[in-house]
């Protein structure tokens, strides 16, 4: 049918039959209908006119603004709703929809259903802050209502203005009865780290009514955020015998165990948990992936490995997956498959930090590609001398410059805070943790001198060789316990650790050291390492106790391994990498052990902490003896780390897991 001219004024008269059409849809009968009313001299009414706006609106001859204040309130709302609104929505023309409510909202105050579903609307567009404005009236007219103050704290988070989400959230005084409503009071509580009201907030809801796997699982969140990790673990078991299940519950349940009870069944339970999780939500990257890396932790690396896999083909560009599913290959001999992931992680990031470089160096090597490998770590150690200053000692001061851009965990600083000596001169923290953070670039700018400027090694010997001869003299009386049988230095991630190697080579003392950075380093000190990067736990094993039959002195940091299965111990209330491998190989070989370290002194020089270990004694067996020489080092230790902040590093090895 063609199309009729659309009449903008009618006489007054009965149009019952131009509503009918239009209030059916039929935009072209009605326009028909409504003109020859007009000819018979009918005027129409406001329900008339309201459904001919709406119908050219519909028809594509005249925009939304068509639609006024007066139309609206002449016509009857549920034809505009009915009509218009909805089939906007339908056709996802949002911005429209939104302005026709706007003038519905203008013209019939407070038109409180306009301005909730205006309010979804706007979210849907991610207009949080108009949103926000619209759900904030809503609830504000019924404070009662949970969906209403649900939107609130929705929006909000979803809005990016968290802290004012916790304190609207904090504010409630009146507990919603509905699920959704108290899961974003959760959410925001959590998510603004107010940890403390989240736990209290749990407390006043009746678990038993909890119905939203949603909600149970940010209850067991939030109490596990302050370390009520029993009672997040019960609470998670209940809401599982409830059959208030799924992926969310079942991934904070997991890290739950992961991070609370240190118990021989933590991990088993966490995995226990995981696979569940994976189970309800096969494609969670967040389960998969937390599976696969607790499964690679745990040494059970033939099951991590498709978790690894699947997490990596799922999001392609998360460096620490793919780093992950890269070591578990190496740690089962698929050295050319992880030399290959590696490679991809750092083409994809190569910003990402030095561990990927030596692993994926190792790998090579391990795959045969040695003088691939070479070339690898020669362009990362090219790259990194570009950014190192001219000479060692002024660099080395422009480090407090830095200080500000390190990233560290809180609860490393926490910690080591906690460890601090009684008799520790009073420091500000703020300061003490500046002093820190200064010691841990150190001895990283330590790393990188030694290995990018090799012609300028002696810069960085000379500038701290105040105490050498206490260091010449302590390894004469070491080699003394046990003449002809080398000597095991054992240290750990503190002070600094990279001084160490230069210092034996100032002293003129034959030494080895295990390292992670491969064999292929094109520099001089790497004659003197026994890389654990490219070489078996067996080949590592064989050349330390060579070294020691050769009568050197061997390094070897006890807190340290590249395999995320490594043995963990109880130290100070935390739980620490640990390998009695030295003391055991000490005990084998009868060669003396110490505990040493360097440490910062005043003035940016270094010197040594250097302390005895036991010797075994007669019949003394190798348990009974590892044990002691353990508690003998981990008492050097807490010493050790009681004392200047600058020898904290606050990385790698004991730093491992505290986070």
């Amino acid at each position: 049918m063609p199309m009729v001219s659309q009449p903008d004024t009618l006489p007054e008269a009965a149009v019952t039959t131009a509503v009918t059409l239009l209030r059916a849809g039929q935009w072209d009968e009605g326009f028909a209908a409504a003109a020859v009313e007009a000819a018979a001299g009918q005027v129409p009414g406001g329900e008339l006119k309201l459904l001919l706006a709406i119908a050219k609106v519909r028809s594509g001859v005249a925009p939304v603004e068509v639609i006024t204040a007066d139309l609206v309130c002449g016509g009857n709302r549920r034809d505009l709703r009915r009509l218009l609104i909805s089939p906007l929505i339908q056709q996802r023309a949002l911005n429209d929809a939104v302005a026709v409510l706007g003038t519905v909202i203008a013209a019939a105050p407070p038109a409180l259903d306009e301005v909730r579903q205006r309010s979804g609307l706007l979210a849907r567009l991610q207009r949080w802050d108009e949103a926000i404005v619209d759900a904030d009236a809503c609830g504000l007219a019924d404070p009662l209502d949970p969906d209403a103050q649900a939107k609130r704290l929705q929006y909000r988070l979803q809005g990016g203005r968290v802290a004012e989400a916790a304190v609207i959230a904090k504010g409630l005084e009146e507990l919603p009865t509905d699920d959704r409503a108290l899961t974003f009071m959760l959410l925001a509580l959590i998510r603004g780290k107010d940890f403390a009201s989240a736990a209290e907030l749990v407390d006043r809801i009746d678990a038993g009514e909890v119905d939203d796997a949603g909600l149970a699982a940010n209850m067991v969140h939030a109490l596990a955020c302050v370390g009520r990790f029993d009672e997040a673990i019960e609470l998670g078991d209940r809401f599982i015998d409830w059959t208030v299940d799924g992926p969310l519950l079942r991934t904070h349940l997991g890290q739950a165990w992961m991070d609370g009870p240190h118990g021989a069944e933590r991990f088993a339970k966490a995995i226990e948990h995981f696979e569940a999780g994976v189970a309800h939500a096969p494609d969670d990257l967040r389960l998969i992936s937390s599976l696969g890396d607790l499964l690679l932790r745990t040494g059970k690396t033939e099951r991590a490995i498709p978790y690894l896999k699947q997490a990596v083909e799922q999001q392609p560009k998360l460096a620490q997956i793919r780093a992950l599913y890269a070591r578990a290959l190496k740690q089962t001999g698929r050295h050319a498959e992880a030399a290959d992931e590696f490679a991809t992680m750092i083409a994809d990031a190569p910003d990402q930090g030095g561990r990927w470089q030596r692993y994926a160096a190792g790998a090579l090597a391990q795959a045969g590609r040695k003088e691939e490998a070479a070339d690898m770590f020669d362009a990362w150690v090219s790259t990194r001398r570009e950014g190192l200053p001219d000479s060692f000692g002024p660099g080395l001061e422009a480090l407090w410059d830095k200080i500000d851009k390190v990233k560290i965990p809180k609860a490393r600083f926490d910690w080591a805070w906690s460890l601090r000596a009684p008799d520790a001169p009073e420091t500000d923290r703020a300061d003490w943790e500046r002093r820190a953070r200064w010691g841990h670039l150190a001895d990283h700018y330590l790393l990188d001198w030694l290995e990018c400027r090799d012609e300028q090694v002696e810069e960085a010997m000379y500038h701290f060789a105040d105490e050498l001869d206490v260091l010449e003299r302590f390894c004469e009386e070491a080699r003394a316990r046990a003449p002809g049988k080398g000597v095991v230095f054992a240290s750990g991630h503190v002070g600094a650790m990279y001084f160490g190697p230069l210092a034996l080579e100032l002293v003129g003392e034959r030494s080895r050291w295990l390292a992670s950075t491969p064999s292929v380093a094109r520099t001089s000190y790497a004659q003197s390492l026994i890389s654990t990067s490219d070489q078996t736990d067996t080949q590592v094993v064989r050349a330390f106790m060579q070294a020691l039959k050769r009568d050197n002195i061997v390094v070897i940091v006890v807190d340290g391994a590249i395999n995320l299965a490594a043995p963990r111990i109880e130290f100070a209330g935390q739980e620490i990498t640990f390998s009695d491998f030295a003391a055991r190989t000490a005990q084998r070989m009868g060669s003396p052990s110490a505990f040493v370290a360097p440490v910062w002194r005043e003035d940016n020089h270094l010197g040594f902490m250097l302390e005895h270990l036991p010797m075994p004694e007669e019949d003394e067996g190798a348990d009974e003896y590892a044990l002691r020489w353990q508690e003998a080092y981990l008492g050097h230790l807490r010493k050790f780390l009681s004392g200047r902040p600058e020898n904290l590093r606050l990385s790698g090895g004991i730093w491992r897991h505290i986070r």
